[in-house]
């Protein structure tokens, strides 16, 4: 079996009967910015590099809001790019109800600058997922402007499961963070197929696939007909904690809101 973890592309759910995830998907990410939306029909503009992660965004965004009646469009970035300006103003000129951002690599901090500069957050709200905690002060003074998507930052799930897991890695000199979960939901996976399956992968499959279980995050299913993990999601904001920033959750958007269409192909 291939258990990814932190991976989000799409692709990965349903495309064999060997592969299951124990992390989210970008269709789960795309349908939490959806909770930013006021009403239907908005004008949602994907603002995304020109690689893989982008175009899976940009695919999601459509596949998700637009199937929900959303116009989507899209500014799309090349890779190489370091001069922003020009792209924001175009963010500016579209005049969306939401701005979707997929971003991510040593390019970060310009491109925020240059949407602050360019006055893109008076436009419309700038919704992009809330990394792991070493991006959070990369965002600068733009920082408190963002809306935030999220799958995962320790204070956001209050369960049991969390707390113990939060516990152990600290108490092991690491800290927990943005995919902390997945390895821990991996190690859940494993276990439970090695005991139901034996050393059958078969029965592994038939093991992990509809299993309802207690996570960090709550309650998990491995939808059978696809593999997709079906869990909770959650918006959240940054606030300043002295010299640095921290996140502090909004809402808890509950999995069966979020839920990706269910995939064909395996």
């Amino acid at each position: 079996l291939y258990i990814s973890g932190p991976a989000a592309t799409d692709a990965i759910t349903g495309v064999t009967d060997y592969t299951f995830r124990s992390g989210r998907q970008s269709l789960q990410d795309v349908a939490t910015a959806g909770a930013f939306l006021d009403g239907d029909a908005q004008k949602v503009l994907v603002f995304a590099q020109d690689n893989a992660f982008g175009q899976g965004n940009l695919a999601a965004v459509d596949a998700v809001l637009g199937a929900e009646g959303a116009d989507v469009t899209s500014v799309l970035v090349p890779e190489d790019a370091t001069e922003f300006t020009p792209f924001a103003a175009q963010l500016v000129d579209a005049d969306p109800d939401m701005i979707f951002v997929a971003w991510a690599g040593a390019t970060s901090g310009s491109m925020w600058e240059s949407l602050q500069q360019q006055n893109v957050f008076d436009v419309a709200p700038v919704v992009t997922g809330l990394g792991d905690s070493v991006t959070f002060d990369a965002y600068g003074p733009v920082a408190e402007n963002i809306s935030f998507l999220n799958h995962y930052f320790p204070g956001a799930p209050d369960t049991e499961i969390n707390t113990t897991m939060v516990e152990a890695v600290e108490e092991a000199g690491g800290t927990p963070d943005l995919f902390t979960p997945d390895g821990f939901v991996a190690g859940q996976m494993i276990v439970h197929a090695l005991t139901e399956g034996d050393d059958d992968v078969n029965a592994m499959i038939d093991a992990l696939e509809g299993w309802t279980f207690d996570g960090p995050k709550g309650e998990y299913t491995i939808r059978e007909g696809d593999h997709a993990l079906i869990q909770d999601m959650y918006t959240a904001k940054l606030v300043k904690d002295g010299d640095s920033w921290k996140p502090e959750l909004i809402d808890v958007v509950p999995a069966a809101d979020v839920a990706p269409p269910e995939a064909s192909g395996k």
